[in-house]
């Protein structure tokens, strides 16, 4: 073959490759069209790009505390966005996404502990619990709350490190079966606080010699640059691949609760005796630590659970825990679980986010009345 023979050949390569590149571009831009005009018509509910890669400079969540794991970067500034939810998270001087709050205080004021669900994971923080309790009482809610497998272990760190430093005379924490029981077990590259031993003898561990050696350091709190960051900042398709991946899960939920899909294992009645032991311990320090002031502790249903309470027609774990609180003094448990199914029936999908599974703005209000009728005096001395 010649010279020649091998230019020509090398230049039908080099076209066809173009032309592929041309193509593939095209095809791209086609789609971001249909995309843009599904979104503006409305017949898709996706977010909308925003041309700007400024938000989120720094994480929200990284394993940032040597005492208690899991927190927030102080004075952070957060965008999170999913198909149906775009909210902007901000955290105070002491990392708890809340308003200020001093440390002392001469007026009623309540803690709030737990995960994402109290956090308000994509939820406005007036549309949450602790800020709709807030506003029902007029009692100030100082929210501790954070994602990212905070469960019991941690919810009695981060009080007995953090939230107990400010002045308050009473506590509200949510406990989540469907996570809270695997939160406290040992991980091998998240920086997790658990307990080990046999109930009551634990001694309190973490799960890596350092916090230095987590794989969560969220690069001391910087998020970077991503391609699917650019892509949901600069483009419709994105977006709508989101909100169609999002719809997908959701309806697969909404079968669930049907009872058309077979639903995994509700945390509500598939936990062991250690498990529970484990939980009850954290609690049990926790409310040592608080006392004399009352401590609750109510529980969070998720789909799974929902469904195998109307099926049941009880909560193993509830009862389990009413039973076990009512041995402390200035404990006490508030089981949402029967009380949503009650007032709201047994697939209370309004409770929840279009396309995530937690709680919709709908959710908390549902929560805040629950806890306001239940507990109410406990908390706010009525």
């Amino acid at each position: 073959m010649t010279s020649s023979d091998e230019g020509s050949r090398a230049g039908r390569g080099a076209r066809k490759i173009g032309a592929l590149a041309l193509g593939c571009l095209l095809g791209a831009l086609c789609l971001e069209l249909a995309c843009w005009a599904l979104v503006q018509s409305g017949r898709i509910q996706a977010r909308v790009p925003s041309y700007s890669l400024q938000d989120n400079a720094v994480s929200f969540w990284g394993d940032l505390s040597p005492d208690f794991g899991v927190w927030h970067p102080a004075n952070t500034r957060y965008r999170h966005q999913k198909a149906c939810f775009d909210v902007v998270y901000e955290s105070n001087s002491y990392g708890a996404r809340d308003v200020e709050r001093t440390r002392e205080s001469s007026e009623r004021r309540v803690v709030v502990l737990g995960d994402s669900f109290m956090e308000g994971y994509g939820v406005e923080s007036a549309e949450r619990v602790s800020n709709l309790l807030e506003t029902a009482t007029g009692v100030p809610h100082l929210n501790f709350g954070t994602s990212g497998d905070a469960g019991p272990t941690h919810a009695f760190a981060l009080y007995r490190a953090l939230a107990s430093e400010f002045e308050h005379d009473a506590v509200l924490a949510a406990i989540l079966p469907e996570n809270d029981f695997d939160d406290d077990e040992p991980s091998r590259n998240r920086y997790r606080l658990h307990w080990e031993g046999t109930y009551p003898d634990y001694t309190l561990k973490t799960s890596l010699a350092s916090i230095s050696e987590s794989s969560w350091k969220a690069q001391n709190g910087k998020a970077g640059f991503s391609l699917t960051r650019l892509l949901r900042e600069y483009t419709y398709l994105r977006n709508v691949v989101d909100y169609l991946y999002s719809a997908s899960k959701m309806r697969r939920a909404d079968r669930k609760l049907r009872g058309e899909i077979e639903l995994p294992a509700s945390r509500f009645f598939d936990y062991s005796e250690e498990e529970f032991r484990r939980m009850c311990y954290s609690y049990e320090q926790l409310a040592a630590l608080a006392a004399p002031r009352p401590v609750v502790l109510f529980t969070i249903p998720r789909a799974p659970d929902i469904y195998a309470y109307v099926t049941e027609g009880e909560s193993p774990l509830d009862d389990a825990l009413v039973e076990w609180a009512s041995g402390i003094d200035n404990l006490e448990v508030l089981p949402l679980l029967p009380e949503l199914v009650e007032r709201h029936g047994g697939a209370p999908v309004e409770l929840f986010l279009q396309c995530d599974a937690h709680w919709s703005p709908g959710g908390h209000r549902a929560a805040t009345e629950v806890i306001l009728d239940g507990a109410g005096a406990t908390l706010y001395g009525e």
